[in-house]
């Protein structure tokens, strides 16, 4: 069976219809292609954990609650966040042709995946992007602010911006932490240590040891001592643009995209995610001179020996093959592949 048809079956066994399924299979594996295990195969358990605790709705499908035009908000109500946001980038996609730029913000949704997925869509169609998701109050996610050992107070909350460009294509994306939380999982399961200055223990003190982080220990903003501030103020600008998806004054939700175990019932809370694209033929490109701009800048990197943000995952998936996953990858699939024949012969 086909790496796409497996990951798929186990999908729909967790409740997911076909069409869901198959497109939360096709993004976990994408981002495998990309290089980025810590958003693929690896991610099934905790989906099927956050099933289990009612965070996820494996089932539901996401609905237009506000339509301006330029401006949509979406209620994922609780479903795959995967399928939900390209939803929303398709639809986006379809307003910013029209009206030359359009935004939409979700709200309800959980874990998006790789954000870089969602430019490189967009980048195809022409169109510049800037995607965001976040989540920010006392005791949410997993980054304490810059400068205090107060605990966590932000989620690592990442960017991604693409750009289209001739030949070549910029696509940037990065969470506002040193190190996302998805490669502290995946450092675990390889039982590896992390770089320094990744993580702090519970007690606020730097380590190496990715169960330090699993035991009360927080991320680090991006930039470290010397810059940290720097990522903490994205950090929180990312929580607070994804909080356009409450602006009517409803109440925050934000348990499908941070830990919020550590905050207090009515603390103050703001996320959600936020999307914006941009159609460079309005500024004049009708001739695509833009996009050869931007593609001469690039090519101009690459022969200066320097990696082009998206280059790397884009040569990644040009030599992927349909093969088995990584083994630790293999061995969480066959897991759960084990576990549904199981229940099935039951």
């Amino acid at each position: 069976m086909r790496l796409q048809e497996r990951v798929t079956s186990v999908l729909q066994h967790l409740g997911a219809d076909a069409d869901i399924a198959a497109e939360v299979a096709r993004h976990l594996l994408r981002a495998e292609a990309s290089g980025h295990a810590s958003h693929g195969i690896l991610r099934l358990p905790q989906y099927q954990d956050e099933i289990a605790r009612g965070i996820i709705d494996p089932s539901a499908r996401p609905e237009v609650t506000r339509d301006e035009g330029v401006a949509l908000l979406i209620d994922a109500r609780r479903g795959f966040g995967h399928y939900s946001t390209s939803v929303a980038t398709d639809l986006l996609a379809r307003r910013a042709l029209e009206h030359g730029m359009a935004m939409a913000s979700i709200r309800n949704t959980t874990h998006i995946g790789r954000l870089g997925e969602y430019t490189e869509r967009l980048n195809a169609q022409g169109l510049l992007s800037i995607i965001t998701v976040g989540a920010a109050g006392p005791g949410i996610g997993s980054m304490a602010p810059f400068g205090t050992r107060s605990g966590p107070f932000l989620n690592s909350n990442p960017f991604a911006i693409g750009v289209p460009g001739k030949g070549q294509d910029f696509v940037f994306d990065g969470s506002m932490s040193n190190i996302a939380e998805g490669k502290v999982h995946a450092a675990r399961d390889r039982r590896s240590g992390l770089p320094e200055g990744a993580i702090l223990d519970r007690d606020g003190r730097p380590t190496t040891d990715p169960g330090d982080f699993y035991a009360g220990g927080t991320l680090t903003p991006l930039g470290g001592s010397l810059a940290g501030h720097k990522g903490y103020g994205l950090a929180l600008a990312a929580a607070l643009l994804g909080g356009l998806a409450h602006a009517d004054g409803s109440p925050a939700d934000v348990t499908g995209i941070a830990a919020t175990s550590g905050a207090r019932e009515g603390s103050p809370r703001i996320g959600g995610v936020t999307l914006l694209a941009f159609d460079p033929r309005r500024f004049g490109s009708e001739d695509g001179s833009y996009q050869s701009g931007v593609g001469s800048v690039l090519q101009a990197l690459t022969g200066a020996g320097a990696v082009v943000p998206g280059e790397f995952e884009a040569r990644k998936r040009a030599n992927a093959r349909e093969t088995e996953p990584e083994p630790r990858a293999e061995e969480t699939l066959a897991l759960l592949e084990s576990q549904f024949a199981k229940a099935v012969e039951r």
